[in-house]
């Protein structure tokens, strides 16, 4: 029975805010996040590029366009992973991004519980962004994304992995949407800003048990993780 129970959890290793905060060096590896899940996303130590979790396989997604399979020995500052098996299922035609999420909220995630969602088709158009490696001493994250990577591609079949997040959470995840994409032929992806499905099936399951492990170090420890400004800072880093 518990190990049913530790199945069906949201496990995260750090907190949005600690990157917020430029807290960009892990000390979980990628071994270690996948005992804990088979789906998921996140960055990578010294935030270098977003992380896509599918199965046992974990890909990097670079600021300078490449897409690798990473070792299971590199370490993550941010990175949230469940055990997926959907309840919900739809075939879904013709949807922007907005119509897409509108539609989900009505009928399909929770919104004060964690959602994982993964839409499998073709895009008509998808707009992504993807955060370049940083080095010491780093610049806080608001600074970083100003410098980030667009992409975008059209006529494109892949998969777009994330989690709708409850608001309430703000500051230890992202609130709301949240995607990563990767396509088929695993040549393109980043993080999701914009996208226009043309068919597709998105799938939905509900977490409501939550693991949040914060790092081991002092750098953690001592950091503010609650500014003035989180919530504007997120919105910009994020969105």
């Amino acid at each position: 029975m518990n190990h049913q129970h530790s199945e069906k959890t949201f496990y995260q290793t750090s907190m949005m805010s600690a990157l917020i905060a430029g807290l960009y060096q892990g000390d979980f590896t990628i071994g270690q996040l996948l005992d804990h899940g088979n789906f998921g996303i996140g960055t990578f130590n010294d935030l270098d590029g977003e992380m896509v979790v599918l199965g046992d396989e974990v890909y990097q997604l670079t600021s300078t366009g490449e897409i690798h399979l990473v070792n299971h020995d590199i370490t993550t500052p941010f990175a949230s992973v469940v055990n997926f098996e959907p309840t919900e299922k739809v075939s879904l035609i013709e949807q922007s991004k907005a119509e897409f999420e509108a539609c989900l909220e009505k009928d399909f995630v929770a919104n004060n519980a964690i959602n994982a969602i993964r839409l499998t088709g073709k895009f008509s158009y998808v707009k992504t962004r993807t955060v370049p490696a940083q080095h010491r001493p780093y610049p806080p994250m608001v600074e970083v994304v100003k410098h980030q990577p667009i992409a975008e591609m059209t006529h494109v079949s892949g998969v777009m992995i994330g989690f709708k997040i409850p608001e309430y959470m703000i500051g230890i995840n992202v609130p709301g949407f949240h995607f990563h994409f990767i396509s088929d032929d695993r040549t393109q992806g980043g993080h999701v800003s914009d996208f226009i499905l043309t068919e597709g099936t998105a799938e939905v399951e509900i977490f409501k048990d939550f693991h949040l492990r914060m790092p081991a170090s002092q750098e953690f420890d001592r950091a503010d993780l609650n500014p003035d400004d989180l919530k504007a800072a997120i919105h910009t880093t994020e969105k």
